[in-house]
């Protein structure tokens, strides 16, 4: 399961100051959503409509320079900075996949 990473120093940020905090929750519902269907920070219309006053929010993430317009939607900047990404993601999988089923092969194996 990804994670989303968030900075422990993100309440004395200027830019996260500048967003505030409501704008900052959208920010996180948007990057958890991201790290969940693996988007690499693009954040359909629709989440952020979804929400109370998300377009409003939506504008000062992106004056903030938290998010950037995007086709559909919008992307959290510097994604692949701070999260992983879907390949990252896909790639930790597969390799958990391999040692699973080696571990079967070899339970099987000493049986």
């Amino acid at each position: 399961m990804p994670w989303l990473n968030a900075d422990s120093k993100m309440y004395a940020h200027p830019k996260m100051r500048a967003a505030g905090l409501e704008a900052m929750g959208l920010w996180l519902m948007g990057g958890t959503y991201s790290a969940d269907v693996l988007t690499d920070g693009h954040v359909p219309d629709w989440i952020v409509q979804s929400w109370p006053g998300g377009p409003e929010l939506a504008q000062r993430l992106i004056d903030a320079e938290l998010w950037a317009e995007a086709s559909g939607g919008y992307q959290v900047l510097s994604w692949s900075e701070y999260q992983r990404t879907k390949a990252q993601v896909e790639e930790e999988r597969a390799k958990a996949r391999k040692r699973k089923e080696d571990w079967k092969a070899r339970q099987q194996e000493e049986r």
